[in-house]
């Protein structure tokens, strides 16, 4: 079962807290209720009956109407089943204009609204009418109550390219899981060159946040990777030439240990950063964004050739951090796992549950693509009919990424398919819908502040069937 499927992402900051809701498959209804004017006048807040069933696990309700320019606004909430006179305690939640989706599960509420048991029987959306205009609105609500598992998911912050004092770094270990710490991030990966004696003269502790990660920048005159999820003073060999076939040995040996193996800084000036080794027929991951650098056009050229040619590899952003001017977690990742723990944090990140950010702090935006009842999230695979059409959704939460302007107010969204530039939309309002036709490929989303991308999302693909 797809993680899209289980879960519906939600956008929550990213520094530990919730940020998601199990959201199985089930019954998916649309109405539409259309209100003039007068109906305005008459009650302000207007209430849409639906039945939720027996065994509930989550509830998902998605609003959409015409804003007519700033002339129509609804605001959203809930209640559960009960009464809907003043006074009421059958409130769920509410949310006004500040989102158009809301997830409930038993354990996970989108912010505004209660956790806790689904109770069977007739719940209520509530509509706040705000402004309608002269023409009246028509407003469109998707409610979806499913049965199945949940799973809870959450979204993480980390750096996966950190060096200490035990390669060409500047910190002790302790100092830099501190600073990791200070920065917001949940889970770094310490890469010093071609040794993890950083782990052995500071055990990672699981129960210490950040979570530390074990790992290994090999590095060779033909490029560099990485390797997470070593055990502390184990190491995977690096001397070899360039143009080795010897690093499709190291990679084998990463995922025995299993550990994931990474291609870092593909195209980079200094000397034999750049990548110039056989690339291995399983690569986890690439780094298409490294530090200050941003998201690098001939990486991201690299990681396209791979993905076109069905290699279903995770783009990664890190800071390579090693000292100051530079600060960790720019770039970062956001990644979308089911716990805080090694195995859950590198099962979403081969999985492509990642979202590449500027800072370490920034939330990131949500993508969902839609055909036919079916929904896909970053990283997940979406099968269609042949002709069938892409509803595509991105929300875009608030933050400011340092020296920018502010999301969304200021952001664009541009979206790609099979790695070239499709649409480009503004994301004022925190959320862009799209309809495409569908077919064989990968969607991609950056978010743009100004011209500075300050987002990067993995691919959500589609297939044909």
């Amino acid at each position: 079962m797809s993680r899209a499927l289980q879960v519906l992402l939600m956008v929550l900051f990213c520094s530990g807290l919730e940020a998601g809701a199990g959201a199985p498959p089930g019954e998916t209804i649309e109405i539409t209720r259309r209100y003039t004017p007068e109906d305005r006048r008459s009650g302000r807040y207007q209430y849409v009956p639906f039945d939720v069933p027996a065994h509930a696990t989550s509830v998902r309700i998605e609003q959409a109407y015409d804003k007519a320019g700033g002339a129509n606004a609804v605001d959203l909430g809930l209640m559960e089943p009960g009464s809907i006179d003043f006074g009421s305690r059958a409130l769920r939640g509410w949310s006004g204009g500040a989102r158009t989706e809301i997830v409930l599960t038993p354990g996970t509420a989108s912010p505004g609204y209660r956790a806790g048991p689904l109770p069977a029987g007739r719940w209520h959306v509530i509509l706040g009418l705000y402004k309608v205009a002269a023409q009246g609105i028509d407003v469109t609500l998707r409610i979806t109550t499913g049965t199945g598992a949940t799973t809870v998911r959450r979204w993480y912050a980390g750096d996966l390219h950190l060096h200490t004092v035990h390669s060409d770094g500047s910190f002790e270990p302790a100092q830099v899981l501190e600073m990791a710490r200070a920065s917001g991030l949940d889970f770094v990966a310490i890469t010093d060159h071609n040794n993890t004696t950083h782990a052995v003269a500071r055990p990672p502790d699981p129960d210490r946040k950040p979570l530390h990660i074990v790992g290994e920048e090999i590095t060779t005159p033909g490029g560099h990777a990485n390797v997470w999820g070593l055990k502390p003073g184990d190491w995977l060999d690096f001397r070899m030439a360039a143009n080795d076939t010897r690093m499709i040995d190291v990679a084998a040996a990463a995922h025995a240990r299993g550990a994931l193996f990474s291609i870092n800084h593909p195209v980079a000036d200094c000397d034999a950063c750049d990548w110039k080794q056989p690339t291995p027929e399983r690569v986890d991951a690439i780094e298409v964004w490294n530090g200050g650098l941003g998201p690098q056009p001939g990486a991201i050229a690299i990681w396209d050739k791979l993905l076109a040619k069905g290699r279903r590899v995770t783009g990664v952003a890190s800071s390579d951090w090693h000292r100051a001017p530079g600060y960790i977690g720019a770039g970062s990742v956001r990644v979308f796992a089911e716990a805080l723990t090694e195995p859950a944090i590198l099962d979403a990140v081969a999985a492509g549950a990642v979202v590449m950010m500027r800072d370490p702090a920034s939330p990131p935006p949500v993508v969902t693509v839609t055909s036919a009842g079916r929904t896909a999230g970053t990283g997940e695979t979406l099968e269609i009919s042949p002709g069938a059409e892409l509803d595509v959704h991105v929300s875009i939460p608030a933050f400011t990424s340092p020296g920018l302007g502010a999301c969304p107010a200021s952001c664009t969204v541009e979206l790609s398919w099979n790695g070239d530039s499709a649409t480009t939309h503004p994301a004022a309002d925190g959320t862009v819908r799209v309809r495409r036709a569908g077919g064989n490929g990968y969607l991609r989303v950056a978010v743009r502040s100004g011209t500075t991308i300050v987002a990067l999302t993995n691919p959500v693909y589609v297939t044909v069937k």
